[in-house]
């Protein structure tokens, strides 16, 4: 039996209790703001103490490294209410990707360099009254990443850096690590835990103005956006137990939620959207006071993190609703995030619960096919799973097929649901019933790793099995 891999897709969940409600009248008649009429990559959006907006800018021709500059810091100063003309800070950026972190005063920042003096560092820089003058390097013990994304926020106070990347402690891909100050010297990164975590991505992370709430963005969800922001509370001072997360729904807007910035306590946020590009950001704030987070009256807090149920699908009926009209799935409940499990195959497939499911890593194919990577493991994982499948008759299940993010998403479209149909094709000749298998396509809308390196790539180029009902 071989060993895999198994990320838990909770399709079809809801709480059976919750901490917080959240009222919010926010979508595109909000009041929503599009900060800049620029027509470049901006992310990260942060409020200076003097409330000037910084972030950063990629691809102008004003960075230092021009037009095929990855992105320097950039800042806007506002006037009532207005941000005026934003301009290139050229001593915070370098021609490689440049980040601004936060501010542990009025007038010190840190800020991330992909590439100085060939490594990937944190600098502290002072403020003069003119101009940013660079310090030292700031000094993590551990901070190591072995992919090519980092993101990092500072709570309000400058004592805690709460980090996304995918280093030695990571489940899967880029997680999030929290760093505490003393004094100039910062802790080893800890992981945040299981509670926020998963085998996907955890991205462009931020404190809450309290220090008590995290804000991020996630592809560990199964909606249609590819990346949304999630919302969770602290739940002690250990930084690593954290209530359930829960969507932010910011807007109707196509593309991909990422950079919530809290700029004051439950009143005015930034965040940015991509609207329908998977390349590039536009900053939006609401304005005024629209989010609202209001304590609701819990029941006892022990066991909070996994207090759900799982919604059953009663009868085939059900099933064939979903999933008609080619195969597109209707459910209108939200999922909750995913984790990840390492055992046996069969073993991880008799835990599974109606609304549950699972991503084989042993099965995958290559670029632009149908054809399967390793075809030798990948035929075993089949055997395995229609053995299993065979033995247990009153399991229904759907394959989900992904790409990556290359290429036109229409062929995408098509390429994910023609390797999903290919595996029941391969499930059928291995004696599984035909009406038990349902497919659906999701081309490179749900990655759960980077698509900026080949590694990442594969990964993504992947099928899902989910089950839906036991007959």
């Amino acid at each position: 039996m071989i060993k895999t891999f198994v990320t838990f897709l909770r399709a079809s969940t809801v709480l059976v209790f919750a901490l917080f409600a959240y009222h919010n009248s926010m979508g595109q008649s909000s009041g929503l703001k599009r900060v800049f009429s620029l027509e470049y990559d901006e992310q990260h959006p942060i409020i200076a103490p003097d409330g000037s907006l910084f972030f950063t800018l990629a691809f102008h021709p004003d960075n230092i490294g021009g037009k095929s500059d990855p992105g320097d810091v950039w800042f806007a100063p506002e006037e009532d209410g207005v941000f005026k003309l934003p301009q290139s800070i050229a001593e915070l950026s370098t021609p490689f990707y440049d980040l601004l972190i936060g501010f542990i005063d009025s007038d010190t920042a840190l800020v991330y360099h992909a590439n100085l003096n060939r490594e990937q560092v944190i600098i502290r820089y002072f403020w003069d009254g003119g101009s940013w003058n660079r310090d030292e390097v700031v000094q993590i013990p551990g901070l190591k990443t072995k992919g090519d994304y980092f993101s990092a926020s500072l709570d309000p106070g400058g004592s805690f850096m709460v980090m996304s990347m995918d280093s030695y402690g990571s489940y899967g891909n880029e997680d999030l690590y929290i760093s505490k100050r003393n004094g100039n010297t910062w802790s080893r990164p800890i992981n945040l835990g299981a509670s926020i975590n998963t085998a996907s991505q955890e991205l462009s992370p931020a404190i809450g103005f309290n220090g008590d709430s995290l804000y991020f963005s996630t592809n560990a969800s199964d909606n249609e956006k590819s990346i949304e922001i999630y919302f969770s509370m602290r739940l002690d001072e250990s930084w690593r137990k954290w209530s359930n997360p829960k969507l932010l729904k910011l807007s109707e807007m196509a593309g991909m939620d990422m950079y919530y910035f809290p700029a004051s306590e439950n009143e005015r946020f930034f965040f940015t959207n991509t609207q329908t590009s998977d390349d590039f950001g536009n900053i939006y704030y609401n304005g005024v006071a629209s989010l609202k987070i209001e304590e609701v009256p819990s029941k006892k807090e022990e066991n909070l993190e996994n207090k759900m149920e799982i919604r059953s699908f009663e009868n085939a009926n059900v099933i064939k609703n979903l999933y008609a009209n080619e195969n597109v799935l209707k459910s209108s409940i939200e999922p909750t995030l995913g984790k990840t499990i390492v055992g046996d195959l069969k073993e991880n497939l008799a835990t599974l619960a109606v609304g549950e499911g699972l991503v084989l890593e042993g099965l995958l194919f290559q670029r632009a096919s149908v054809d399967l990577v390793n075809d030798k493991e990948s035929l075993n994982t089949l055997d395995e799973l229609a053995t299993y499948l065979n033995d247990n008759p009153e399991k229904v299940i759907s394959i989900e097929g992904h790409t990556d993010s290359y290429g036109n998403e229409n062929v995408n479209m098509r390429l994910s649901l023609a390797r999903a149909n290919k595996i029941k094709e391969l499930l059928i000749e291995r004696g599984v019933q035909k009406d038990r298998l349902f497919t659906k396509g999701w081309g490179g809308k749900k990655p759960i790793a980077t698509n900026s390196n080949v590694a990442g790539r594969m990964k993504n180029r992947r099928v899902e099995i989910i089950f839906l009902l036991n007959k």
